[in-house]
């Protein structure tokens, strides 16, 4: 149980999931694009109904943008946030620190949570644009290698296939 579990989550099934569907790569690799990008802001529990949403409105692959989503799984959820946080502190010119927060103040509340969320915002706006352009031409570079390699094949067999008649 333990091993499927873990097998979900790892990057080799992504990579082989992304390779076995059947859309156009370019289409594939926007899709995952996409779904980076959605996987680094703080939405997290609405990532992959907004990646589908906007797969399906701009028509790249909604498949591949769900699996972009996974850049934040139950190991990276945290690690990510932070990074965005700091780096949307970074950006922002902004020092790093919780918020003091009076909790029988509803203002106090929710400035706190604007003090830290925009940074997340920021941030994850920052690292989505920069991973989902990696992942981008990576995907694709893989779709089109892998593309290449079937074609070898066949015709490599066409030609075994004419020598033997």
């Amino acid at each position: 149980m333990l091993k499927k579990f873990k097998k979900a989550f790892s990057f080799r099934f992504y990579i082989k999931k992304l390779l076995e569907l059947k859309d156009r790569p370019d289409e594939t690799a926007k899709g995952l694009a996409l779904g980076v990008f959605v996987g680094f802001l703080p939405v997290n529990g609405f990532q992959v109904l907004i990646a589908v949403t906007i797969a399906a409105i701009t028509r790249v692959s909604k498949v591949a943008a769900a699996i972009g989503t996974h850049v934040t799984n139950p190991w990276t959820t945290i690690p990510v946030l932070i990074a965005d946080y700091y780096v949307g502190c970074f950006l922002l010119r902004k020092s790093p620190h919780l918020p003091r927060v009076n909790l029988s103040s509803l203002a106090s509340i929710l400035s706190a949570g604007k003090a830290i969320i925009i940074p997340m915002f920021v941030g994850g706006a920052f690292l989505g644009a920069i991973f989902s352009i990696l992942s981008y031409f990576g995907m694709k570079k893989l779709l089109q290698n892998k593309i290449t390699s079937v074609k070898s094949r066949v015709a490599l067999k066409r030609r075994k296939q004419a020598v033997v008649d």
